[in-house]
């Protein structure tokens, strides 16, 4: 089994849920109207698709931080293991502001338009290298 292509999977398909995150999000601001739904099902879809990123992400940071390596010789490892890790610490600073914390909600959509832009980095050191090494390579990468 290619635990680095699942991997690859993982996040990509972590990343088309935050992009939908991001959408809902903005209809329930206001700024778009893509859904027919009414909010309340809107915020219940946002928190579900969180969850299942939430645990996507999880499984491959446990992954990376116990089989990979940060390489401070190659841009893109370095890049990508300050992005990851922005990515989680901005993940755990949500989640206590939604749940615990509430005095930062009033700035909960910084830290969710951070949180997507750390994700988009995070996504595209990772699984967009992958598959455009796989693609031009004509083989998968491996570590």
């Amino acid at each position: 089994m290619d635990v680095i292509l699942l991997k690859a999977l993982g996040s990509s398909l972590a990343f088309v849920l935050a992009v939908l995150n991001l959408l809902i999000m903005l209809q329930l601001y206001g700024k778009i109207r893509l859904f027919p739904w009414a909010p309340e099902s809107l915020a219940w879809w946002h928190r579900r698709q969180g969850d299942v990123i939430l645990v996507l992400f999880l499984l491959i940071a446990y992954h990376c931080v116990r089989y990979g390596y940060i390489d401070p010789a190659s841009p893109r490892v370095l890049g990508h293991s300050i992005l990851g890790g922005l990515t989680m610490a901005v993940i755990a600073l949500k989640f206590l502001t939604v749940n615990w914390i509430p005095r930062l909600m009033e700035r909960i959509a910084l830290i969710g338009a951070t949180l997507f832009v750390a994700t988009t980095g995070t996504v595209l050191t990772s699984a967009l290298w992958y598959f455009l090494t796989w693609i031009r390579e004509g083989a998968r990468p491996v570590y």
